[in-house]
């Protein structure tokens, strides 16, 4: 009575078949954990390795963005001029981004907004009083996949960036 080999009436076992489920469980729990681990550190969105920032080749823009989205969740790029004096700001958004970004609200509102061909842009005047000026743009990703895309202020260099968005 006690014995671990008694077998079950009606119940054939299959040993090879029973390596096997157990080699899939220990696969798919590693995997799973995986996927909960990337996801945590930003690979799908906002996190660890998804939040970014990149800045034009003479350090006077910079820009901070998600590397990382996914298709049709609203994320914030943040468009910050380094150092510049200019009573007048104008920032340009293109590459990839007219077609495969669309923009929602802008912070602060821009003086003027408009766009021609590919590129996107803000203008903003008297800025040479405010200290620590930034631009919020907030986008929402229409296509999948890898997206290159530019910002530059005024006649500076300008900053490219790539960002991925999953399906």
């Amino acid at each position: 009575m006690g014995c671990n080999n008694e077998r079950l009436p009606g119940v054939k076992e299959n040993a090879r078949a029973l390596n096997v489920e157990s080699a899939f469980r220990r696969v798919g729990f590693v995997l799973l954990l995986s996927i909960i681990v990337a996801a945590l550190m930003g690979l799908f969105s906002g996190g660890y390795m998804s939040s970014a920032t990149t800045m034009n080749p003479t350090h006077s823009l910079k820009v901070e963005y998600e590397r990382f989205g996914r298709l049709q969740n609203e994320f914030r790029v943040k468009i910050s001029p380094q150092s510049l004096a200019a009573d007048n700001y104008v920032f340009s958004i293109g590459g990839a981004f007219s077609e495969r970004f669309q923009p929602g609200s802008v912070w602060p509102q821009p003086d003027r907004m408009f766009s021609q061909g590919q590129t996107l842009y803000l203008v903003y005047h008297n800025i040479a009083d405010k200290r620590d000026f930034s631009v919020r743009v907030y986008v929402t990703p229409s296509m999948p996949g890898r997206a290159v895309n530019m910002v530059k202020v005024n006649d500076e260099p300008e900053a490219r960036f790539w960002q991925f968005i999953f399906p």
